[in-house]
């Protein structure tokens, strides 16, 4: 199991480690269900699900105008978040948090979306 360490002070300019809690097969099919439903509902949508990847416990969300996000479930401070991340000039960069739990992949998946919904309107 890969830990990923991100310190907090060069991210937000606060104190502490972000401790990875990695997501997996199911968080990206909860995910990929809330997006083909989302589908039925708009007739004029591409296919939201092909848009999402997992990868080392994290997942991505392709846009295909090259707006990639990343989301990444992270323990800070025995706060349990889904954490947002887009890619600029300086590399990957916080944009939001929602508080989760992990283990709930459903529950994970909607934070998820609302965060798409937010980040890509």
């Amino acid at each position: 199991m890969a830990v990923l360490l991100i310190d907090q002070a060069s991210v937000r300019g606060g104190g502490g480690l972000a401790v990875h809690q990695p997501m997996g097969a199911g968080h990206e099919q909860a995910l990929a269900q809330l997006a083909r439903e989302f589908e039925c509902s708009d007739s004029h949508t591409e296919s939201l699900a092909s848009s999402i990847t997992l990868d080392d416990g994290d997942l991505s969300w392709h846009s295909g105008d090259g707006h990639d996000i990343l989301f990444t479930a992270v323990d800070v401070a025995g706060t349990l978040v889904v954490r947002a991340l887009e890619r600029s000039s300086d590399g990957w960069v916080t944009v939001a948090d929602r508080l989760v739990d992990p283990r709930d992949a459903a529950s994970t998946a909607h934070a998820v979306w609302q965060l798409i919904s937010l980040l890509t309107a």
